[in-house]
């Protein structure tokens, strides 16, 4: 849903009047801001700043969503929700909602990242979401990890049976989050879903996950051992070991790191 900078001019038209401002006092509340620029957002010329969105929104007494969508902030959240996880269940849609309008999120890329968080830890497996692996390359080990019944390539895994290693990095088009999968590695209830189809050659103690930090756009390695106490895999300070580069499978590390780059050659438009 396409922000329409007319009706967020009105909307902020609407504020000021009912503060019975003219557009330099309400410029100087919100920011010590031009009569010019208060115009040019109220004629739909242009958005505020995302912190000058915040300010326009305390005073008004409204949610950011509001400000940016109207009556329709809802239905903006759920289209987001839904292109990511499908069709889930009400009561957790709205859980999603509420949680979402109540962190005051004006960005998309804000908006994007928290619904990543809810989907990660918040939306069960299912048996869509269980994993089947298929052998593309004997001779390095390399492995393909599957979703959706083996339809949608998710992940590669490459084993290093001298260390007894098993690396993981994201398929160059997959839509499956790493820290998903970390969450499914690190309980004993949802490891199912990603162990139950690995071949028991690749059953390793440990796990490298290769991947590119979406807060920061780093490079990120996360070492993992195997817990008998919990039956699942954990990250401890303990692990740091296994970042030490003769443990590192370097073409998946090379990988990622292209991979960041582009990303900062091309960063996303949202």
């Amino acid at each position: 849903m396409e922000i329409d900078k007319q009706a967020v001019g009105n909307r902020i038209r609407q504020i000021r009047q009912e503060l019975k401002l003219s557009m330099e006092k309400f410029g100087k509340l919100i920011g010590d801001l031009p009569r010019s620029t208060v115009n040019n957002w109220e004629r739909g010329i242009n958005l505020p700043k995302t912190e000058t969105l915040h300010q326009i929104a305390e005073v008004g007494h409204v949610t950011n969503e509001y400000l940016l969508y109207g009556d329709q902030e809802n239905q903006y959240i759920l289209e987001m929700l839904q292109k990511k996880a499908g069709k889930l269940d009400p009561k957790i849609e709205g859980l999603i909602v509420d949680e979402m309008k109540q962190a005051g999120l004006v960005s998309e890329k804000e908006m994007d990242r928290m619904i990543e968080f809810f989907i990660t830890n918040l939306i069960l497996p299912t048996e869509q979401d269980q994993f089947t692996f298929q052998c593309i390359d004997e001779k390095k080990q390399l492995y393909l990890g599957s979703t959706n019944f083996g339809k949608e390539a998710q992940l590669y895994l490459q084993h290093d049976n001298q260390n007894h290693i098993l690396h993981i990095m994201p398929f160059t088009f997959s839509n499956f989050s790493v820290d998903r999968l970390l969450v499914y590695l690190a309980n004993q209830e949802s490891y199912s879903y990603f162990g139950k189809h690995l071949p028991k050659k690749l059953v390793e103690k440990a796990i490298l996950l290769y991947s590119i930090n979406q807060s920061t756009g780093d490079v990120r390695i996360a070492p993992l051992v195997y817990s008998k106490e919990t039956a699942s895999y954990q990250y401890t300070e303990d692990n740091q070991y296994l970042l030490e580069q003769r443990y590192l499978y370097l073409p998946f590390v090379m990988e990622v790191e292209k991979e960041r780059l582009l990303n900062a050659a091309y960063p996303s438009s949202k």
